[in-house]
């Protein structure tokens, strides 16, 4: 997977502009894969270039003119090429578990701090995305599992989280 695949795959529905991707992208899958402007624009531009998708121009009144990108007949070709491609591992990377991992370097204040860091981090996603739940009741059944995904995980975090800060909480002494 990488940028391109999930811009075809955006764009597959319908015709979007750099902003509408990374507005969906944060709306629908952020928790999972997230991208910036400084990556969507440039991987627009190369798909452009590499007749992935088509841009067209919209003139706007009193506003720029709107890019909007569409996926071409190549541009889908190499999406379905993407959805029949064998799944890459899931590679986790994390700073707090590297954090922790070392944890014996630092303090046990400081480990706290970082736990608690996380823990508000964590409550704001599963907040967001069991607003996102309950905001979309009807949602098809792909996307409601990658939503019903991040919702357990985070529910899952946060209670390894609570688990640790106990644990640190009733071990004063150390």
């Amino acid at each position: 997977m990488n940028i391109q695949d999930v811009i075809l795959g955006f764009l597959y529905d319908e015709p979007m502009s750099g902003y509408d991707i990374k507005q969906m992208m944060e709306n629908s899958v952020s928790y999972f894969f997230d991208a910036s402007f400084g990556a969507i624009y440039p991987a627009l531009r190369k798909m452009e270039k590499e007749g992935l998708v088509e841009k067209q121009i919209i003139q706007q009144d009193g506003k720029p003119n709107k890019n909007l990108f569409v996926i071409t007949e190549s541009g889908k070709e190499q999406f379905q090429t993407y959805l029949n491609s064998p799944i890459n591992p899931t590679i986790t990377r994390s700073d707090i578990l590297i954090r922790i991992f070392f944890g014996r370097f630092t303090t046990k204040e400081k480990v706290m701090e970082w736990l608690l860091e996380e823990r508000g981090k964590n409550q704001a996603m599963y907040d967001n995305l069991t607003r996102i739940a309950n905001l979309y009741p009807n949602m098809e059944p792909n996307k409601r599992f990658t939503l019903e995904f991040g919702i357990r995980q985070a529910e899952m975090i946060l209670g390894m989280v609570d688990e640790e800060l106990i644990k640190l909480n009733n071990n004063k002494g150390d």
